[in-house]
């Protein structure tokens, strides 16, 4: 994967993978983007949506981690990355 990616990049990506556009708007993380030096989504933000796609995951034994897996696949490393999880793929 590039490393040099955008906020454009970063909503596609989420938009290829079924978060709507709506749910994306909210997820970008100027914060943490300043922090790390590159775009960010924010985790807060995505919990919430996953909790209204999924409800109360962790009552059901899951964690956000196995979420992701579940959500993003075979590219939920990529997903990780964008989210600030992961310095480099």
């Amino acid at each position: 994967m590039k490393t040099n990616y955008s906020w454009s990049d970063m909503a596609n990506f989420m938009t290829d993978n079924g978060v709507p556009h709506s749910v994306v708007n909210n997820l970008v993380d100027p914060f943490m983007a300043a922090i790390l030096g590159r775009p960010v989504f924010s985790l807060i933000n995505f919990d919430d949506f996953l909790h209204k796609k999924y409800g109360k995951y962790e009552n059901q034994g899951k964690s956000m981690k196995d979420i992701f897996g579940e959500f993003f696949g075979d590219k939920t490393e990529q997903a990780e990355y964008y989210f600030g999880l992961k310095n480099e793929l």
